[in-house]
């Protein structure tokens, strides 16, 4: 029985031997071209699982249950504060007022806001809190969801644009392109 397992023994050995010198990590004297050839198989792995991924996203974006990610906005405006003397004109204001405060409301959302305050103390005595808010962005893309009246005298409009315009304005804005 010791003979027949001394065969076997030395099989398993040999084959374990002839496997660890097939690895090739960590050895030195590995010459640039296999050195080369595992950079590209890198590469080719990390390509192949971007094209898994965007066929994920294909298969994924054609289903009828995919609802696309966006950010929405509403903005708001009164029609009695538009100046003009004919009803018709100044729905037409207050429907391009709330429009621009829907874009003011999306630039806040993608861009943020830029806060700035001063506060006055005088004999333990608050005198004077001053805040004030910038906004400063660029918005492309967006769509136009619905404009309605909501109430006697206020106008409604909401916006909505989309994570890949979102995604691409935020590439431009860090490039220092917006």
């Amino acid at each position: 029985m010791r003979s027949a397992s001394i065969p076997l023994t030395i099989g398993i050995l040999a084959t374990s031997v002839f496997v660890s010198a097939c690895d090739t990590v960590g050895i030195p004297f590995l010459s640039d071209s296999s050195q080369h050839s595992r950079a590209t198989l890198k590469s080719k792995r990390v390509g192949l699982h971007n094209t898994q991924m965007i066929l994920a996203e294909s298969t994924l974006a054609s289903a009828p249950t995919y609802v696309a990610p966006t950010i929405k906005a509403v903005g708001f405006s009164s029609i009695a504060v538009q100046q003009s003397k004919n009803l018709n004109q100044r729905r037409l204001m207050a429907i391009r007022a709330a429009r621009l405060d829907a874009y003011r409301v999306l630039t806040e959302q993608i861009h943020g806001v830029q806060l700035d305050g001063q506060t006055t103390v005088a004999e333990a005595i608050l005198t004077s809190d001053v805040l004030s808010s910038a906004v400063r962005g660029t918005i492309m893309g967006a769509e136009t969801v619905k404009i309605e009246p909501s109430g006697q005298d206020t106008y409604s409009v909401e916006l909505s644009i989309s994570q890949t315009h979102v995604d691409r304005l935020i590439k431009l804005y860090k490039r220092g392109l917006l």
